[in-house]
């Protein structure tokens, strides 16, 4: 039986841009004299017909310095897919197009919404979305478009059942739509079996995943090359020994994608390792994997022939 450990990192250095503070003012000023008063309740009487019946509510979040906006800004449509994850919290970031590519605004959502109108500058933008992430966010080293695009997660930091969503596009006539989707690979164990003579068991068998890429960067769609590796991830058990008949677990390990092709040479590959007791003696098997894209999903197959013989087969 195998103790989980929580993975190492082999090195520590990666790009520091969460962790940034919050300023969230709330406060309300007093209205003042009997007159001021009854012109702001005819105002608030007659804002509702000076809006229409189609005005959207207010966004159901919060926003760090709200710029001021020229008279002639623009409406920008923005659409989210979550493509069926779920969505918790949803910050939005907002680019220009052009230039500098500076950030413009920046709208966190805890009460995330499909579709919703945002005032922004004239001009096509280049709209960010980050769901579920479990960091608040450095605005100040994230004022260019540039350093969006090396923003980085941890692997540690993720979770499978609320995983950390991302996804960016560029506006066409200020519409656009974002399509979020998950670092995290999903490698399936399907089925294991046990082919040996004299029905020897496959005792106390567990299974995981090595040389784990450590962190990934959210808006990477491919070419994802990691520079740290965790050695390896916890144990996780089967629910019983392998005997006679093939046993079909389904267990789930997960992991950043590594697409690093098979005929380059590089950082390692993730791999999974199989272990269990025969005939007294623990025993492992070590399954290469194959390149892994981003959000992929791989199943394996084991057969053991022996201590020292295996098979497998991957889809």
């Amino acid at each position: 039986m195998k103790n989980s450990t929580k993975p190492r990192s082999r090195q520590r250095s990666y790009l520091n841009l969460l962790n940034g503070p919050f300023r969230h003012d709330r406060s309300l000023r007093h209205a003042g004299s009997p007159l001021t008063y009854c012109a702001l309740l005819c105002v608030l009487f007659l804002l509702p017909a000076l809006l229409g019946s189609c005005q959207r509510e207010p966004v159901p979040g919060y926003e760090e310095d709200p710029p001021v906006l020229p008279v002639d800004s623009v409406l920008t449509c923005i659409r989210v897919q979550p493509d069926g994850y779920p969505v918790r919290t949803l910050d939005l970031f907002v680019y220009g197009a052009d230039g500098l590519r500076s950030l413009e605004r920046q709208v966190t959502l805890e009460e995330p919404q499909d579709t919703l109108l945002l005032p922004t500058l004239p001009g096509e933008k280049i709209l960010v979305g980050i769901a579920n992430s479990p960091h608040r966010f450095n605005r100040k080293a994230l004022e260019r478009y540039d350093a969006m695009e090396q923003l980085t997660f941890k692997f540690t930091d993720d979770d499978p059942g609320c995983p950390i969503l991302g996804g960016f596009c560029t506006t066409d006539n200020h519409d656009g739509e974002i399509h979020l989707q998950p670092l995290l690979c999903r490698v399936v164990l399907t089925k294991v079996c046990n082919t040996m003579d004299g029905y020897d068991l496959l005792e106390d068998p567990h299974v995981r995943l090595r040389d784990l890429p450590d962190a990934a960067e959210i808006l990477r769609k491919e070419e994802f090359r990691p520079t740290e590796l965790l050695d390896a991830d916890k144990w996780v058990l089967l629910p019983c020994d392998v005997g006679y008949f093939p046993q079909e677990p389904g267990l789930v390990l997960w992991c950043y994608p590594n697409d690093t092709p098979e005929d380059v040479l590089g950082v390692p590959r993730p791999a999974l390792e199989f272990e269990c007791s025969i005939r007294g003696q623990m025993c492992s098997f070590e399954v290469p994997l194959p390149p892994l894209p981003r959000g992929c999903s791989k199943s394996v197959e084991i057969t053991i022939e022996g201590p020292g013989s295996f098979r497998y087969n991957i889809q």
